[in-house]
């Protein structure tokens, strides 16, 4: 029997448990300087890896991470098991409805968005091939062409929620734009990987695999998904929760993964619909993705991301040249796509400046697209290390250019729009729902419109995505066509209210925001305010305990003061 031998085991778990315990300190690290972990984890691998570690300590370095072993093979299928685990995540976060419900600003800003750093990366791959090393090779130029145009949904995903901006229609905006990327991106991926396996461009041949891929996602999305939406419901009822429905998705996951991996559709691309077909189901609850969630980010992410520095020696083949040039054309493109194809759709200036912030980012999704070109041997080490690179400094670039076009807007106090007749000291209702047509009353006595009108349209908006943010806090929004100005209800419960937030926790204070459908940037100001308020944990106590709007006034006025 081929069986590890004790030393392989030894090793294995010792490599791992470097692996882990590095990169969770460094991913640690840069969180707590409010950077992507994902950046500290790929340093942990760089520095146990063969650029430092492996150069200090050579004799350890390949006792710790033998070659050619059956630990090493053992460590790889894990490595790899990582990988369909983040596309899997990354699926969940996909809403196929919510891509549809945009409308024509989504497909307009994602074509653009897909174009620009697409044409650019597959002109610079073509003509100058020396630059890579290579000679004329359309699947290298057909690569770099996705590599420079395919999104981070989950690192721009995990930027919005930290922002407060998830829930909000510029959030959905960005998201639905980035869903499309990322299902262009690993079709067009499936197809090169089948064309780097056979060496040669057929037309004929690209056209089949085309077909193919996008044969299986339409059976994925379509019966598996319908499978899924009617299982999930009597999965939760008869099921230990969260137990039985996390092993139900993953299960799912790696069946997809195996059927697209044995039709010669990469794995990855079964695992990205699979997530796609579960999280699309009303059924699946924000707290149930969120387990899901710190599952895969707290072990699988982390081997993957350090075992992309064990692999290759960054500091041997880091080439600054081509590297300024890949983040200059992926940053330049989606910035550029994002903005025209914003400005085209009819979206104010501001608000495509920061969707061009948001869908810049490359992250995991470029990075994962890498090490697979990589391993198919359609780049060498010297192109993947400057493709990490620039995947780091698109997605380390995102958050902060939110952050400054978010910054150039007058600030909106809440105080301004808080009064009596706004403010519901004490919410009866039991459900969001109920929530929400008792805050309703309280707008149309503010507004002078129907609150029937108000209550339908809010629930429906709540139906396409939660806006539970989290931290006890909900803001459930809607366009009004008939007001010219914001208006902001305030209520408040002690009980607490289901929201279906990602962190699972009750609402207590919730705004219902209404914002004519003209004035774009109104929204964005007023969700940037409420997070600004209650980041302090002891505003939003204060807040919780006011009898009135003018106790409520006073308390979140402390925000931002000295505390004794």
């Amino acid at each position: 029997m081929n069986t590890l031998s004790g030393n392989d085991i030894v090793v294995l778990f010792l490599g791992i448990a470097l692996m882990l315990g590095t990169g969770r300190i460094f991913g640690e690290l840069f969180r707590r300087v409010r950077l992507p972990s994902v950046v500290g984890e790929i340093l942990a691998g760089i520095c146990i890896g063969p650029s430092l570690l492996g150069r200090i300590a050579p004799d350890f370095f390949q006792w710790i991470f033998p070659a050619g072993t059956r630990g090493s093979t053992a460590m790889e299928a894990i490595v790899y098991m990582g990988v369909v685990f983040l596309l899997l995540v990354a699926g969940l976060e996909v809403d196929l409805s919510t891509v549809l419900k945009r409308g024509k600003p989504v497909f307009v800003i994602s074509a653009f968005n897909i174009a620009l750093p697409f044409a650019s990366g597959f002109c610079l791959a073509f003509f100058a091939p020396g630059l890579f090393g290579r000679g004329d090779d359309i699947v290298l130029a057909l690569f770099i062409g996705v590599a420079l145009s395919i999104t981070a949904l989950p690192i721009i995903a995990k930027i919005l929620l930290d922002m407060r901006l998830f829930h909000t229609d510029f959030g959905m905006l960005v998201l639905a734009s980035a869903m499309i990327n990322d299902l262009f991106g690993w079709i067009v991926f499936s197809i090169i990987v089948q064309l780097a396996s056979t060496g040669a461009f057929d037309m004929g041949f690209v056209a089949k695999t085309a077909l193919l891929s996008i044969a299986v996602a339409i059976a994925i999305l379509t019966a598996v998904r319908s499978l899924i939406n009617q299982a999930l419901p009597w999965i939760e009822k008869h099921t230990d929760w969260p137990g039985g429905t996390i092993a139900f998705i993953v299960s799912i996951g790696l069946v997809c993964s195996a059927v697209t991996e044995a039709i010669g559709v990469h794995a990855i691309f079964g695992a990205f619909l699979a997530g796609i077909a579960v999280g699309d189901s009303p059924h699946l609850r924000e707290h149930t993705k969120d387990i899901i969630n710190q599952f895969i980010n707290n072990i699988f992410a982390p081997l993957f991301f350090v075992s992309i520095g064990l692999g290759v020696d960054f500091i041997g083949n880091f080439d600054p040249l081509l590297t300024a040039i890949l983040i200059a054309l992926a940053f330049g493109g989606k910035f550029a796509g994002s903005l025209i194809g914003g400005r085209l759709s009819g979206i104010p200036l501001r608000e495509s400046l920061l969707t061009g912030s948001a869908m810049s980012a490359l992250g995991a999704m470029g990075i994962i697209i890498g090490i697979m070109a990589l391993r198919y041997g359609i780049i060498p080490e010297s192109t993947y290390v400057s493709i990490v690179i620039m995947a780091l400094a698109t997605s380390l670039m995102s958050g902060p250019l939110i952050s400054l076009f978010l910054k150039s807007e007058e600030p909106l106090p809440l105080a301004a729009l808080i009064d009596e007749a706004t403010f519901v000291a004490a919410l009866s209702g039991d459900t969001s729902s109920a929530a929400i047509r008792q805050m309703a009353a309280a707008a149309s006595r503010k507004t002078g419109l129907d609150a029937t009108l108000i209550a339908e349209r809010a629930i429906e908006r709540e139906s396409i995505m939660s806006t539970g943010i989290g931290e006890g806090i909900a803001v459930p929004h809607v366009r009004m066509a008939e007001i010219l100005r914001p208006c902001v209800i305030t209520g408040l419960s002690t009980a607490g209210i289901d929201f279906d937030a990602p962190d699972g926790m009750p609402a207590h204070i919730i705004f219902l925001i209404l914002t004519p459908p003209g004035d774009q940037n109104s929204q964005i100001r007023i969700l940037a305010e409420i997070s600004r308020v209650f980041t302090d944990a002891a505003i939003k106590r204060l807040a919780l305990r006011a009898k009135d709007h003018v106790e409520f006034i006073g308390a979140i006025g402390r925000a931002g003061m000295p505390t004794e």
